[in-house]
């Protein structure tokens, strides 16, 4: 997991990735999260394969298996899901000064939640 919760981490973590695909997934979000001058109110998670569903509510406070809203399992409540080549990509908007976490998930067979966003998401 890269838990990228500023700027400079996430500019980091585009210098140190060896992932081509999110290599330019993370390239990307730093572009348009500079261009909507968003620096200061943008989250990104990286969840790969092996990380646990409670290692993501470590780090973003909450798990995307469970909707925020109501608390039922396994209902998407995501504002935004797009897929990538091999990731996933959902965004979760919260309150309305502009904050958002961005999650990019590992599309691989063994990950409960790429499984969710497969079977919930848009085919693509």
């Amino acid at each position: 997991m890269l838990n990228l919760p500023t700027i400079a981490e996430l500019q980091v973590a585009v210098g140190a990735t060896t992932d081509p695909a999110l290599k330019r997934l993370l390239a990307d979000r730093l572009a348009d999260t500079i261009n909507c001058g968003l620096q200061e109110l943008t989250h990104v998670l990286v969840v790969e394969v092996g990380d646990s569903e409670q290692a993501i509510v470590d780090a973003v406070g909450f798990s995307p298996l469970v909707s925020r809203i109501d608390g039922v399992r396994n209902s998407p409540d995501w504002d935004w899901i797009e897929r990538h080549d091999g990731w996933w990509e959902l965004l979760y908007t919260v309150g309305n000064d502009g904050f958002a976490y961005i999650l990019l998930v590992e599309d691989a067979e063994r990950s409960p939640l790429a499984k969710f966003c497969r079977s919930e998401g848009p085919s693509r």
